[in-house]
Order: C-alpha cells, then structure tokens, then sequence
C-alpha cells in the first residue's frame, strides 16, 4: 500500500511539474519583443532571488550541507536550467513553438532509454509499444501543423539553427533528467525542497556573473533591456517563469524523481508538452482538430502504457 501511495504521489508530482515547465512554452512567445537572453536571465534571477528569500527563511536546517552538493545544484543549475533554457528559447525564436514543443516531447522515451541504460531497470522490450505510440503521437500532431503552415520557411537557415538549438536543448536536459533523478536517491542528505533552492541559489551565482561579465564589457544588457517598451509585461512573465515554472517545477520534479524509477520519471515529462499544447490552443483561442485529439491520444496512451509496464516489471538488475 505505502509503495503504490509513493508512485501515485510520484505521478501527481510529475503532472505538476509538467503543468508548471510548460509556461515556458507559452510566456516566450508572449515575450517575443524580447531577446532569449533578456527572458533566461530575467527568469533564472527570479528564480534564484525566490530561492535564496527561501534558503534564508529555512537556514537553520542546512548548516551541515556537504561541498559536493553544493558543486552538484551549480552544475545542474548551469546545464538543466540557464543552457536548457537558453537553447530552448532560442529554438521557440527560430523554429517556432510547435517544432520546438515537438521535439522537446520525445524527452519521456528518451530519458527512459538513457535511465535503463544507466540503471538497467527493465528490459528494453517492454518500451516498444510504449515508444512507438509517443512517436506516432508526435509525428501526427507534427503532420496536423504542418498542414497549417507555410513550408517557405522550412528550411531558411533561421529554422535550421533553430532546430538545432532544440536538439541541444534535448541533450541538456536529458543528462540533467537522469543524472538528478539518480543523484536524490542517493544524497539522503539533502530533501527534495532544498535541493530545488540550492539549484536556485547557484543559478542566481550564474545570472550574477554574467551580469557581471555584461557589465565589465560594456554590453548593457540592463540599460537596453529599461529602454524596451512593455517592461511591465516582461516583470510579470518572468516572475512567472522564475517562480513557478523554475522552483515549483523543480521541487515537483525532485518529489518525482524520489518517488518513481527514472524510466517511470522520464515517462513523466511527456506532459511538459501536452501541457504547453493546451496553453497554446488556449493563448490562441483555438480548438484542437481530430488530428490533434487523435496525436494527443496516442502520446497519453503510449505514457500510460509505458508505466504501467515499467511498474509492473519488477526485475533485480542481474536478469537483463
């Protein structure tokens, strides 16, 4: 009963984290009078002012936090959030939202092909069915977009090296997604809501020194940032992004990874995407179309199957 209690949560954490990550789908193309650079480091410095506002308030608990933890969230910091997000945004930019939201959802396979690579939790059979029906799902709502669109930008070298921002992007986050999930099941040192604030402190370390960097170069980020119109809107989408899709996604997404195997977490992610397909369609004040409704199936179906597959595959590590 506490074992199925504990993946139940898992999953609800990883709908949560899914719900909260998909704002950055939606808030930079809200935001699209300003650069990726202005959106990364005004969302991280949110991120980081929020977390170390927190870290202050619960001090007391984490006088005895070991170096290496602390080199741990500076290095997830840099890769899972200032990189991921910086090629992320720059995929949005030049690719466009759907591309990038298209491929950034092949995340759940592959994090769970690099998880049971790296912890061999399963047999690779068992993710066939499951990963074909995410594929399908994406390929058919890839097919109903570019139904919609013009093919003349297809191929311009914006689009070109916006899709390759997004694969860096996927690249980033996969080695962050395993590698986090394995490194909480084995620091019982440090909880889930600290280590969020801890990778939100190091982030602000980075966002500093590049403000820092900007400043000793003379690049003033800061003055040409104030002299942009709709500022206002730039604090709010931020704020957002800082608190919400950084600290609560993250501490949603280290509940996940204590709770479920990596395979199971990475499945999780799928909705990441299908969240930020519903903001779209809502932004956009559109319905989706069969197509859709029929892609959005296959990728929820493929999900599910895929957990309660890798849940149901109880096999020690010896037998793979």
């Amino acid at each position: 009963m506490g074992t199925n209690y504990s993946t139940f949560l898992g999953l609800v954490f990883g709908m949560l984290a899914g719900a909260t990550w998909a704002l950055a789908f939606l808030i930079p193309n809200m935001l699209s009078s300003f650069s990726s650079l202005e959106i990364t480091l005004g969302r991280y410095l949110m991120y980081g002012l929020y977390s170390l506002l927190f870290f202050m308030v619960f001090k007391k608990h984490t006088d005895r936090t070991p170096l290496r933890i602390w080199s741990r969230a500076l290095l997830y910091a840099f890769i899972g959030n200032v990189g991921y997000f910086f090629f992320l945004v720059l995929g949005i930019q030049y690719a466009g939202a759907t591309v990038t939201t298209l491929i950034i959802g092949t995340l759940p396979i592959l994090i769970s092909v690099t998880g049971n690579l790296w912890n061999k939790e399963f047999p690779f059979k068992i993710m066939v069915i499951p990963a074909c029906s995410i594929l399908v799902g994406i390929f058919l709502l890839y097919g109903s977009e570019q139904g919609e669109s013009s093919g003349t930008t297809a191929f311009s070298s914006n689009f070109l090296l916006g899709f390759l921002c997004c694969f860096i992007a996927l690249a980033l986050w996969t080695w962050y997604g395993v590698s986090n999930a394995n490194f909480l099941k084995k620091e019982s040192q440090v909880s889930a809501n600290l280590f969020s604030t801890m990778v939100g402190m190091q982030t602000l370390t980075l966002v500093l020194f590049v403000l820092i960097i900007s400043w000793l170069t003379n690049q003033q980020l800061v003055s040409n940032l104030l002299a942009k119109d709709g500022l206002m809107s730039y604090f709010i989408g931020v704020i957002v992004l800082g608190i919400v899709a950084s600290w609560v996604a993250t501490w949603a997404w280290n509940q996940t990874s204590i709770r479920l195997t990596v395979s199971m977490a990475g499945m999780m992610i799928v909705f990441e995407s299908l969240f930020g397909l519903l903001y779209s369609f809502i932004y956009q004040s559109s319905f989706p179309s069969i197509l859709e409704w029929v892609s959005i199936f296959f990728i929820i179906a493929g999900v599910s199957f895929g957990i309660w597959r890798i849940n149901k595959e109880k096999i020690p590590e010896h037998s793979l």
